[in-house]
């Protein structure tokens, strides 16, 4: 049976957490769970090419004006009512979402179904686009960037997974990363020659706020650091194989060795992410020509696939950086300061694609993605 792709959407934040997390602790292989506390962000999901078999939605959450999709099972949530049938509607106890109605659930849509052990996602009719966002300086925001960059993607309805490959991984500022399962029991399967299509279908982490897909960073840093540049296109080539998403961020060191090499050749898009401040206006000259003698050394050639994309830009600052042309790509995505981002911690603010920041995001992105 296919993994039954559920929605819940309600005010209550708290609820909402409590039920999305009871979900994928004892349902992670028979449900995808997305989950919404704001009624603009859901119906921007519902509107997009997104499959929905089941809908759990509060009263407060449903308007005259959202979007319906013709195959979706809706449960309207309240208190103290359970399957109570009301001009069409369904019911459902919100406190009453537990193991007997979600067996209930499985067994109504693997009803008719020839085989009710399959649990495998079938592959889709994709080419997988792998965007890789890459700095050679340090303290850019080429997380942020790559992290809101998946963000948006997911909420234009595209299937998401966000790769990090950094050495030290910031992920578990913006994810959820406490499961036992991570990045290290994947590279190990990659040494050993095992399917690795499967093992990333094992391991990894969906985010209930945003659907987007990620591993919980390697328990040991040098399972990582002793990947070579063959392994690392395995990996990638394996997301490829397994037609399961339209778009993989990937997210990198900003070493420019073997394994760095090895992920710009493989990647479709580069984004090379620059800062305008001080150091990176010290640093970004230097930075260019140095870039330029190991592309050359290494026979890399980024024409027709590389992006330079300024952060915290400010037109009032009158600095060298955006001056930069790095294989001949002069800068030409400026995203603008957030005042206040870096000091924030958790992912309220730091996945925010609102304002001029997420403009400049969508401005980004949009080159890459076909809806």
């Amino acid at each position: 049976m296919r993994r039954l792709n559920l929605v819940i959407a309600d005010t209550d934040e708290v609820y909402v957490q409590n039920v999305v997390n009871y979900l994928l602790t004892n349902y992670l292989q028979r449900l995808q769970v997305s989950s919404f506390t704001k009624q603009e962000l859901l119906y921007d999901f519902l509107s997009g090419l997104n499959r929905v078999d089941v809908l759990l939605i509060s009263p407060d959450m449903c308007s005259e004006t959202m979007p319906k999709k013709s195959d979706t099972k809706m449960f309207l949530l309240t208190q103290g009512e359970t399957s109570v049938k009301d001009e069409g509607r369904d019911f459902i106890d919100k406190h009453q979402v537990g193991d007997e109605f979600i067996n209930k659930l499985l067994d109504m849509f693997s009803e008719g179904e020839e085989d009710a052990v399959i649990l495998e996602e079938p592959a889709r009719d994709i080419e997988t686009k792998v965007v890789a966002i890459y700095s050679p300086i340090g303290g850019t925001g080429k997380t942020t960037i790559a992290i809101n960059s998946a963000v948006y993607c997911a909420k234009k309805g595209l299937k998401v997974f966000y790769l990090n490959l950094e050495t030290f991984q910031s992920t578990p500022l913006f994810f959820n990363c406490k499961s036992d399962r991570n990045l290290s029991e994947l590279l190990r399967c990659l040494k050993q020659g095992e399917n690795l299509g499967t093992k990333i279908k094992e391991i990894r982490q969906i985010d209930p706020d945003c659907n987007v897909h990620y591993f919980v960073p390697p328990e040991d840093i040098i399972d990582l650091k002793e990947t070579d540049s063959r392994e690392i296109k395995a990996l990638i080539d394996a997301f490829r194989s397994i037609r399961l998403y339209d778009i993989v961020i990937l997210d990198m060191s900003s070493e420019l060795n073997d394994r760095n090499i090895a992920l710009l050749e493989t990647s479709d898009e580069v984004v090379m992410v620059l800062a305008q401040d001080a150091v990176s206006n010290i640093k970004a000259e230097y930075v260019s020509e140095q870039l330029e003698k190991l592309f050359a050394r290494y026979g890399l050639d980024l024409s027709g696939k590389l992006t330079v994309a300024l952060n915290r830009y400010n037109f009032h600052m009158a600095l060298e950086v955006d001056t930069v042309c790095i294989n001949d790509e002069a800068v030409s995505v400026y995203i603008p300061s957030v005042p206040g981002m870096t000091a924030v911690k958790g992912n309220a603010q730091l996945t925010d694609i609102q304002g001029d920041f997420g403009a400049s995001i969508e401005e980004l992105m949009d080159k890459y993605i076909k809806l």
